[in-house]
């Protein structure tokens, strides 16, 4: 379920936009201006912000520069809903590079469709990343190429080559106590943790469901297993639960398998991927 911030001073407006979208199947968040909105997003992920133009405190004009100042948001689609139907608006909107300019009224099946269009845009440009811009780790699609290249490339010159598999112990737990966002959260930060005790060649991508996949070049099995050790016994990650400001702890466990000798690394990640055991 994708969710959409939802910014609009009027109250009445904010109310039926929302209704519509959960109609359509969205989870919804809700600010009632700009810098209202700024907020939610330093605490909630969204995955598109449908934003009013003239709102108090901060406008939709100011709200969408502050987005897009923060690379954190650079793949989250920004849709401008707005009874501001001038031709000269639109085009400062679009000129800004929002991914739509919507004036009201609108129709529900309207509302839903331009939202779609706009996350599938979004979704597709982020199949072209060998890397995720906002993580900065390698996208799963990368990630499997390069498992090929470096199985043949270490095969080919009698190097050593492992593959680790991290993983949130707690990551189901944390969806179902508090929210798939919230693991989402915690995913991202377990990313950055795990990419700052990587080597500068190693491959670290986020394979999703809190879990993460290491090719670590010229590494033996012992090697990767003592590197995987030291990372998950310093390992020191957590997050608060905003509505209670209880902080929640990231498990953290691993799994390696030694490529070297294999003819077909690709089945043997996947199927080390797919049998990932999160009951440490």
């Amino acid at each position: 379920m994708k969710t959409v911030l939802v910014v609009e001073d009027s109250s009445t407006s904010r109310d039926i936009t929302s209704h519509f979208l959960q109609q359509g199947g969205f989870r919804v968040l809700e600010a009632e201006d700009g810098a209202d909105a700024l907020n939610v997003l330093k605490a909630r992920h969204v995955d598109l912000i449908l934003t009013d133009i003239m709102m108090p405190n901060m406008d939709g004009w100011g709200l969408y520069r502050a987005v897009r100042s923060d690379k954190s948001y650079n793949l989250t689609p920004f849709v401008f809903l707005s009874v501001l139907d001038e031709l000269d608006d639109q085009i400062k909107g679009l000129t800004l590079g929002v991914d739509d300019y919507i004036t009201k009224p609108v129709t529900p099946p309207q509302l839903i469709a331009r939202v779609n269009t706009a996350l599938m845009r979004s979704e597709r440009l982020a199949n072209y990343f060998y890397r995720n811009p906002v993580t900065d780790l390698s996208t799963p699609r990368y990630f499997r190429e390069r498992l090929i290249q470096e199985s043949a490339r270490c095969k080919a010159s009698g190097y050593d080559l492992s593959v680790v598999v991290f993983g949130i112990g707690n990551y189901v737990d944390l969806v179902r106590a508090h929210a798939e966002w919230f693991a989402e959260s915690a995913a991202r930060l377990s990313g950055q943790a795990l990419h700052k005790q990587c080597r500068s060649f190693d491959v670290i991508a986020d394979m999703g469901d809190g879990r993460f996949g290491v090719i670590l070049p010229n590494a033996p099995i012992d090697q990767a297993k003592a590197w995987a050790d030291h990372v998950a016994g310093s390992w020191n990650v957590s997050l608060v639960w905003p509505e209670t400001q209880q902080q929640e702890l990231v498990d953290i466990g691993y799994q390696c398998v030694f490529l070297t000798g294999i003819d077909d690394a690709s089945e043997a990640f996947e199927k080390l991927l797919a049998s990932f055991d999160r009951k440490w």
